[in-house]
């Protein structure tokens, strides 16, 4: 039982990044504006709607911490039980009401391409900077609690840097799917190379933070913070270090440096899907080394768990894409009906 809540732990990080980072774009969209989000407006709104069922998955954690977390056994001031379930709840509720405020001041909006309306203004200002402080304390409580003595001042950074690197390219990967690419729709063509753009910037930014929280806690060999790396850097998880070294950064940057590239909405949704496989990759990274500190090691829970999980969310996902305003359909469809 333990094994498989965290399993489930990792897989419900990687669903929770999607919805978390596409709630933090659209944010960032309403407060900037600009023809850019037009194609990853609908999946990203879908996937907005779906924070709070995902709070609610959060529940087999809640009913099975002390099979996952190893200071529930050794309490303390910050980490105790009644303190974390408290503040575990408290944001995924923040998350919640942030996400349905933002929809519902969002609806007023009449043109995204000239920014939200003011109410979603108000909300995205507030919210953006609520979403950096709760995600950050929640990386703490989640993650880096899993190993009780260590810490990082840029954990967190890492963390929300992550998801909406992830929720961007869920939305991009979607939008050349569900939007008709036409070859010679250059104004097509030009809003996703301003989404090649941001992919690239939130791609540097990731890379950065990663190895400036790894060459800092390196280079000053303190034990309550090395030992976090130890099983990650000098074990066979090495090997899915230098995955995330290859596909998260080096292979993306590589590729979207190319102007024409990022005008190929097919490259792009590649390039995308690559970078959320990684995404994958680097949530397993977070969590399961922990616990198999022995070496490298994938179990039939962790498939489990992915392909279950995925495949729920993705059904919510394609249902909330058939209501409201993020109603569209398939690339080719228009062609058969």
């Amino acid at each position: 039982m333990s094994e498989l809540l965290r399993s489930y732990l990792f897989a419900w990080l990687f669903l929770l990044a999607i919805a978390l980072g596409s709630m933090a774009n659209l944010m960032v969209h309403a407060l900037t504006g600009g023809r850019w989000g037009e194609p990853v407006r609908p999946a990203w709104l879908a996937a907005t709607r779906l924070v709070p069922a995902l709070a609610i998955c959060f529940l087999p954690i809640l009913l099975g911490v002390k099979l996952v977390y190893p200071w529930v056994d050794s309490p303390g001031r910050y980490l105790n039980l009644p303190f974390w379930i408290g503040r575990s709840i408290a944001w995924l509720a923040i998350w919640s009401v942030l996400s349905i405020a933002f929809l519902r001041a969002d609806r007023a909006t009449v043109d995204p391409a000239s920014g939200g309306s003011p109410g979603a203004r108000r909300v995205a200002a507030i919210g953006l900077i609520v979403y950096a402080l709760t995600v950050s304390l929640a990386g703490v409580d989640w993650i880096a609690s899993l190993t009780p003595r260590w810490y990082s001042s840029t954990f967190g950074l890492l963390l929300g840097t992550g998801q909406m690197l992830a929720g961007a390219a869920f939305g991009v990967a979607m939008a050349a799917y569900f939007q008709p690419v036409a070859g010679e729709d250059e104004a097509l063509r030009l809003r996703f190379h301003d989404l090649g753009n941001i992919l690239l910037m939130y791609v540097l930014t990731w890379a950065y933070l990663a190895y400036t929280q790894f060459l800092i806690i390196w280079s000053e060999n303190l034990p309550n913070e090395i030992h976090w790396y130890v099983p990650r850097v000098q074990t066979g998880w090495a090997a899915l270090g230098i995955f995330l070294i290859a596909f998260h950064f080096f292979l993306p940057l590589l590729i979207l440096l190319s102007r024409a590239a990022k005008r190929a909405p097919r490259l792009l949704a590649a390039i995308a899907v690559g970078l959320l496989v990684a995404h994958l990759g680097e949530a397993f990274w977070l969590v399961v080394p922990t616990f198999r500190p022995e070496g490298f090691a994938i179990a039939w829970t962790d498939l489990a768990a992915i392909v279950v999980l995925g495949a729920l969310g993705g059904w919510a996902w394609r249902r909330e894409m058939r209501r409201g305003d993020a109603r569209v359909r398939p690339a080719g469809a228009a062609a058969h009906g």
